[in-house]
């Protein structure tokens, strides 16, 4: 299954590929070499099932609800006639066969992953108890010469997302009722329940709207009428709300289950719903947003349950902490999952709400999404109401990162200080980054004139509104393009931030560095330098999302770990993007400086980078990550970092800036580290192509 692209050019050249692909600090695009079958192997290695199959609670809730449904059936003198949708590794259809299933018919439409399934089948000796059917499920025929002999009456299948129904699974059921099963069909799981919470959250409503620019009680900017009453982006907002600050968020209403789909197949699956709840707020607030959970039943008695709920409503939560549990023990004991997070759902419209006056809690769903409204007051007749789409554009030029970024007043604060030091009346400022509002702020601090170059046409646009609305078009040329840069008798100070929409790590943004070498060093620049800093860590979870199967439930799963390292090989960078405020990590070493680079000289100018050192390990404990961020100079005396936000002490948890990705790179082999362990770090930095490369390996002693 090969996706296409379009307006690439590719040649092949000795079983190679070359690609075109942009180099995000040059900002130009390169022919790069790869693998012939480089689009097939990022498939696989994207396919994501390795961190469902180390959820271990999934795998054991699933084992118990396929083995009490077996028994039903032969309970019942019938024979359990088991149909495996979606089967991935072929782990549930093994499950079933384990617990004595009498026939066992398992599809999956993922070419890399439907092989690999009959491989996992014949190594762990059910071959000959399961049919592996190369189609999705809604192409499978029944009867004498179909894929099934006769219709199922199990069925097993796990096509649920954080947002339960956004892969389809609504539809998945549906047909496989009216298709592939008899009537009364036992379904595994029997039942889904999705649950919101409302609340107040000033840190929620960061990442969804833009605030006004303020210092020294002092606006800067005015936000444009369209953004603030924009419904915001109709994408899910996933996040690890256990991992979310306590005090960061008021609850205004105990969680309530809003939407209970019976998957047994009693009732008719809608594709399209509306439900609405009344109920009394407990406290006085603002309601802002909406928190979002699923739970699974998983058999017909009721009696096994999965929930997604964060750590605070979790149900089992108030059964340990009876038993003199904190809360800090829990969470650390809660499953880990990344393939089922929580969700947050953004209200239309801002709501203040007051304790025991009933209100309205409206939930929709199409057949993929769900949405919300409130209603302060208890209606009786329900409204339609239209899943929202982002009219600002700054939904859909900017991630929720990077709006929290441009909301984050600390951050700001230090931009807005070192632009002071250096603005006066005649300063002529041009600023780099993308949907870069500082630089519009720049006019208010007594700027002359603002060139703001933005090649992104999107964010072209929302600089153009937040220029229109603040009555800044005299002051303000916004450029479409480098080579439309202004000369450089023109300006005397370039600003960034910096930011670009099409760095993923954070060294990318050294981009920077490359358009401000268009001009001499002669002119002042915000900032000065960029360190890449690194740590070494352990992961409390994270690493579980390339760390390999190996036994799951008693089965030997090995091909698949072979497969998905095999294609990671060829297609992923050995560093990736994560937000590691939500993921646990301990620190096993100091933070260590990887490079600083004087921004205010020639990037082309510059030597290459070589080097290659140790850095101790100051901890017992298990490496099996390394995180890294960049420290921007803005001036001798302020520093923006993507890094840790408080000192960071060995041997205990990072706390990390919530607004950008962090950079982290893996361990293939995990290893235990004690103080005569070292990791050797190489990094090489080829300027004049932007190539960029890191290399991490642990030091056991002997090895020194």
């Amino acid at each position: 299954m090969l996706k296409f692209y379009f307006n690439r050019l590719t040649r092949v050249q000795n079983m190679s590929v070359f690609i075109q692909c942009l180099n995000p600090l040059t900002g130009t695009n390169n022919w790069e070499e790869k693998d012939e079958n480089y689009d097939y192997h990022q498939e696989v290695a994207r396919s994501a099932f390795a961190d469902m199959l180390h959820d271990i609670e999934r795998n054991q809730t699933y084992y118990l609800g396929i083995k009490s449904a077996i028994e039903k059936k032969h309970q019942n003198g019938e024979k359990a006639n088991v149909l495996d949708i979606g089967t991935g590794t072929g782990l549930l259809s093994m499950m079933a066969a384990k617990c004595g299933a009498d026939t066992i018919t398992a599809c999956e439409a993922f070419t890399p992953m439907a092989k690999c399934a009959i491989k996992i089948i014949q190594e762990n000796g059910f071959e000959d108890k399961i049919k592996l059917v190369h189609k999705r499920s809604t192409e499978m025929t029944v009867g004498k010469d179909g894929d099934m002999v006769k219709k199922a009456n199990i069925l097993v299948t796990e096509v649920f997302d954080t947002e339960l129904i956004g892969e389809g699974a609504l539809s998945t059921f549906r047909h496989a009722h009216e298709n592939l099963l008899e009537e009364n069909s036992i379904v595994v799981p029997h039942t889904a329940t999705i649950w919101v919470q409302v609340v107040e959250s000033s840190t929620v409503c960061a990442w969804n709207t833009i605030h006004p620019i303020q210092n020294k009680n002092k606006c800067l900017l005015n936000i444009p009428y369209s953004v603030k009453s924009c419904s915001g982006a109709a994408a899910v907002h996933d996040i690890q709300l256990t991992q979310f600050p306590d005090n960061a968020f008021k609850p205004l209403l105990p969680p309530q289950p809003i939407f209970r789909f019976d998957l047994s197949g009693k009732s008719t699956l809608l594709y399209d719903e509306k439900k609405c709840l009344h109920v009394k707020p407990t406290v006085n607030g603002t309601a802002h947003a909406i928190f979002m959970w699923w739970d699974l039943v998983m058999d017909i008695n009721n009696e096994v349950l999965l929930s997604c709920a964060p750590v605070w409503e979790h149900p089992d939560t108030k059964t340990l902490q009876n038993k003199g549990f904190s809360m800090k023990v829990i969470a650390n004991a809660m499953p880990w999952r990344d393939h089922w997070m929580q969700a947050i759902y953004y209200l239309p419209v801002e709501t203040s709400i007051a304790a025991n006056n009933e209100i309205s809690l409206i939930g929709y769903h199409d057949e993929y999404s769900l949405w919300f409204q409130l209603i302060n007051e208890s209606i009786n007749e329900v409204p339609d109401c239209k899943r929202p789409v982002c009219t600002c554009n700054i939904h859909v030029a900017y991630c929720r990162t990077r709006i929290g970024q441009l909301n984050d007043y600390t951050r700001n604060e230090k931009y807005i200080k070192a632009l002071e030091k250096k603005i006066t009346s005649d300063t002529v400022c041009l600023c780099l980054s993308d949907g870069c509002l500082l630089g519009l702020a720049a006019i208010k601090l007594g700027a002359k004139k603002i060139f703001i170059l933005e090649t992104n046409l999107l964010s072209r646009k929302c600089i153009e509104m937040f220029v229109k609305t603040n009555d800044l078009s005299e002051k303000v040329e916004v450029i479409e393009s480098v080579n439309n840069l202004p000369p450089e008798s023109a300006i005397n100070l370039i600003f960034g931030e910096p930011y670009f929409i099409t760095s993923i790590v954070p060294w990318e943004n050294l981009h920077f560095w490359y358009l401000v070498s268009r001009y001499s060093s002669q002119i002042q620049r915000i900032p000065i330098a960029a360190t890449i800093m690194g740590i070494v860590v352990e992961f409390k979870d994270l690493h579980k999302i390339r760390e390999p199967v190996g036994v799951c439930e008693g089965f030997d799963l090995s091909i698949f770990d072979k497969l998905i390292q095999a294609s990671s090989d060829k297609s992923d960078s050995p560093i990736e993007a994560q937000p590691l405020w939500e993921y646990p990590a301990k620190a096993l070493t100091l933070p260590f400086v990887i490079k600083k680079f004087n921004l205010t000289q020639n990037v082309y100018e510059s030597e290459n980078v070589n080097i290659s050192e140790t850095v101790p390990i100051l901890i017992e404990g298990t490496c099996n990550g390394v995180a890294l961020w960049v420290d921007w100079q803005l001036n001798s005396e302020i520093t923006v970092s993507s890094g840790p936000t408080i000192e960071v002490h060995p041997g205990k948890r990072i706390s990390w800036d919530p607004f950008t990705r962090q950079g982290v790179h893996l361990f293939k082999d995990i290893t235990h580290v004690t103080l005569q362990s070292n990791v050797l770090w190489s990094f090489n930095f080829i300027p004049q192509y932007g190539n960029v490369k890191f290399d991490f390996r642990v030091l056991s002693k002997n090895m020194q």
